[in-house]
């Protein structure tokens, strides 16, 4: 079953690690929380997510501007319809290209649901 931590919860949830695991509490009272990081569990951010790979985090941000501003909606359906020069265009390498095809194409043939991701059994 897929747990969806909410923000609210966040802090009591670090309380409870570091209730479990005594070495977080000092990291905790010299930096504070870690922040906290949510992204929307769709195909834009599994985009986003293969433009972070070995890049910084800026540029990926840049690559992945670019496209939404190209595209508008970054479904699979409108990435599949981009050439790998447009893909390249937006700062997508080679095998940035392949990942993204790949994806794009097993989400809209059905071979991936990203909504039933959560529910399947780590195998």
């Amino acid at each position: 079953m897929a747990i969806r931590i909410q923000q609210k919860d966040f802090k009591s949830l670090c309380d409870k690690v570091t209730n479990l695991d005594s070495r977080l509490k000092p990291i905790i009272e010299k930096f504070g929380y870690p922040p906290f990081w949510h992204r929307e569990p769709d195909f834009a951010t599994l985009i986003l997510t293969i433009l972070e790979q070995q890049v910084s985090l800026a540029a990926a941000a840049a690559a992945y501007k670019k496209l939404k501003d190209r595209i508008i909606e970054i479904s699979p359906e409108n990435l599949l319809k981009l050439t790998d020069s447009e893909l390249r265009d937006c700062y997508f390498s080679r095998q940035k290209i392949v990942y993204a095809r790949h994806l794009a194409s097993e989400i809209r043939n059905g071979n991936l649901n990203l909504k039933k991701l959560p529910f399947l059994h780590e195998e």
